[in-house]
């Protein structure tokens, strides 16, 4: 077979010299031609397989030296170029040298030295071809450590080197580095990564008997001879080191160490095992490193076991349908239910899903398994509208791996369709933290799904690392809180504050709130104080199979709670605008006014205007039923008057007038009088405007007028 001959590109202006050259060289290579630099960049372009150039140096339009410039630049760098001149000049050779050319050879030509200056130049060329390819094949392209295959490969030779030397494989990687780079720009977690990859040629110098790499993503590995003290050390050193790398973000690491007893033993299930090790450490505050033991060997065959029977049980509907009711406080009477899933096992029993669900997120299985549960409540819901029975909506879960799909919203238009499901009535619930995985994707997700009238849930709001900025980013239509997310003992006042604020803020967006996780009576007498919408929990029902959930709603109409809302959309714009002619409105009022929301007799300051500020002192606006307000602006029975006024105002919902003594500057009281105006209601607040003026007349201590 022919040998391919390697390609020629011959730059030179003058074509009795193209000529001679091709006479050289058409007998071991093919040659192309240009008249200048342009004319070569042109050909480049076209033809991807050119082995040398032979570039001549003086030329019209683009010359040898301003060509060489731009091909340093350009994709075509790697070309070996050898440059060309009649002058006898060693500046013009240092020039063309030191612009990338790899050699020079002067006019006339001499065949023989110009075929074997050629040669050489195409053979190192090869070479360090071979070579990049190399490192390119068994590095990292942004760290510059061995990647995964090299770094297997040399951890076996090394172990392989040195049989009577213990050894141990320590990987590691950073909590929640997705997190890291939503929060900081992937441009700022690659820096992370190269900082690590510092760290560790850092930490070889300490321990030349080693080997390490980057894995993948953001998992590192280091082999080296077992020393658990010395180990100790370096995690230690690694912790402090990411402690200061950002201050304004706590960079948490998790180590799995894997001491080597078998140098024989593979290094991908060495790997595996330090991984293993590593998890234990996952969701742990503060806990960093964990040797890995034999018995965590065994939820590797546990999962083993799930993964070969989980499509059998599919297919023969072993996973099945339970519900657990949703509650409206306000009548304490159910108001649909959330879908959750059981594996009736043959021979094992009633698995619950935090057996099986988290094997299926991490093998990609859940999407199956969530397809397979819409499409159950889907047949449950056309039943009850075939039977004639009161439907309320069934919510069910959304995991990360669906939530990527890109023909969601029409897996789930079909279905709805399939089953004549009106689509309200099939609620869909996603994590806070799925959001926190690629916000981006989340929030163009849940507009396609709200675009095609499905109504979407957000379940563990408050567990993420920006719910605020979850609740601004993603306009979701449901809350779900769980009571677990103010649990403790220490500091319940503050956690009832929390949730208290979270909830009237829902209700400002007009977002109903669920709140998981309820098992007390006190629970719900305290959820009812505040406003909450929804229940469920184990205090009204625990998750039931389907038989038992239409018992319990048997002969019940159920109503969602009723909004109380009025002229929200006015009060909102008025309250919360920033638009200047709404504020310069407010505040050209020049008596002081307030907007105040009034509940359980007790009232505070939305929103007040200059005037007001000017009238009581910023920071010091009545509002609030304190020891503090009570002494510096109104007396006890003066807050008394203006609680009566107000709850009177909230209650006929007509304009009413009170008067009330304040104390004023030098020790003197004059008389206020307060003008209020119902103007709507959000939820359990009632929104009055209140407008104040100072009567002329002064009064004494005892009230009497001077």
């Amino acid at each position: 077979m022919e040998r391919e001959k390697f390609t020629i590109l011959v730059v030179e202006d003058q074509q009795v010299n193209r000529q001679i050259l091709r006479q050289i060289l058409q007998g071991e290579y093919e040659v192309l031609e240009a008249e200048n630099g342009l004319d070569a960049f042109a050909i480049l372009e076209n033809h991807k397989r050119i082995s040398a150039i032979l570039l001549d140096i003086v030329m019209p339009f683009m010359d040898g030296y301003t060509f060489l410039q731009h091909k340093q630049k350009s994709a075509f760098a790697a070309i070996p170029v050898i440059a060309v001149t009649a002058e006898k000049d060693e500046a013009a050779e240092q020039k063309a040298l030191d612009l990338g050319a790899w050699d020079f050879i002067p006019k006339p030509y001499r065949a023989n030295i110009l075929l074997l200056r050629l040669k050489n130049v195409i053979v190192r060329s090869q070479f360090y071809l071979i070579r990049e390819m190399q490192y390119v094949y068994e590095h990292d392209p942004l760290t510059g450590l061995y990647n995964r295959t090299r770094f297997f490969m040399s951890t076996h030779k090394m172990l392989e080197c040195h049989p009577n030397q213990s050894f141990a494989l320590v990987r590691f990687d950073i909590d929640n580095f997705h997190i890291y780079n939503t929060f900081w720009g992937e441009e700022e977690g690659d820096r992370l990564l190269c900082f690590i990859a510092e760290f560790l040629r850092r930490v070889s110098r300490d321990v030349p008997l080693c080997t390490y790499g980057r894995i993948s993503g953001d998992v590192f590995c280091i082999c080296q001879p077992y020393d658990e003290t010395v180990i100790g050390q370096q995690v230690e050193h690694a912790c402090q080191q990411l402690a200061h790398y950002n201050t304004d973000y706590l960079i948490e690491p998790t180590f799995g160490i894997y001491v080597i007893p078998d140098a024989d033993e593979k290094i991908e299930t060495m790997y595996e095992f330090a991984t293993l090790a590593a998890k234990e450490c996952k969701g742990r505050y503060m806990s960093y490193l964990r040797y890995y033991q034999p018995k965590m060997n065994q939820r590797i065959l546990q999962e083993q076991v799930i993964i070969n029977e989980m499509q059998h049980a599919l297919d023969t509907q072993q996973f099945v349908l339970y519900l657990q009711p949703k509650y409206n406080l306000k009548t304490e009477q159910p108001y649909g239910a959330e879908a959750l899933i059981r594996w009736q096992h043959p021979e094992k029993g009633l698995l619950m899903p935090g057996t099986f669900i988290p094997v299926f997120e991490r093998n990609g299985f859940i999407g199956k398994v969530d397809y397979y549960m819409w499409e159950s409540v889907c047949q449950l819901l056309h039943r009850w509208i075939e039977e004639g029975k009161s439907v309320a909506p069934i919510s069910v879960n959304m995991s990360r791996v669906n939530l990527y799909n890109p023909n969601l919203v029409q897996l789930l238009t079909d279905l709805v369709e399939k089953y004549q499901v009106p689509r309200h009535l099939l609620n869909l619930e996603l994590t806070e933290s799925a959001y926190m995985d690629n916000p981006g994707v989340m929030e163009k997700t849940v507009l396609a799904l709200q675009d095609a009238g499905f109504t979407v849930m957000m379940d563990d709001f408050g567990s993420g690392y920006s719910s605020l900025n979850t609740l601004k980013n993603i306009p979701v239509n449901v809350l779900k809180i769980d009571m677990k997310f103010l649990s403790g003992d220490s500091d319940t006042v503050r956690n009832k504050c929390i949730l208290t604020l979270v909830i009237r803020m829902a209700g400002w967006l007009e977002i109903p709130v669920i709140m998981e996780g309820v098992e007390t009576r006190k629970q719900v007498e305290f959820l009812k104080s505040i406003g909450c919408g929804y229940v469920q929990g184990y205090y009204f029902a625990k998750p039931m199979p389907v038989t038992e959930y239409e018992s319990l709603v048997a002969g019940i109409t159920q109503l969602p709670v009723e909004s109380l809302s009025d002229n929200h959309d006015h009060i909102s714009q008025t309250i919360w605008s920033t638009d200047p002619q709404i504020d310069l409105l407010f505040n050209s009022i020049k008596q002081p006014a307030a907007i105040y929301e009034y509940e359980n007799n007790s009232f505070h300051a939305l929103r007040v205007n200059m005037s007001y500020n000017d009238y009581f002192g910023y920071g010091e606006a009545i509002g609030e039923n304190s020891e503090q307000a009570y002494s510096r602006q109104l007396s006890r029975e003066a807050m008394a008057v203006v609680l009566d006024a107000l709850r009177q105002t909230a209650e006929t919902k007509h304009e009413t007038v009170c008067t009330c003594p304040i104390k004023n500057g030098g020790g003197s009281v004059k008389m206020l009088q307060i003008d209020l105006q119902y103007w709507g209601a959000n939820e359990n607040t009632k929104v009055i405007f209140a407008l104040f003026t100072e009567l002329s007349r002064e009064i004494d201590a005892c009230g009497a007028p001077k």
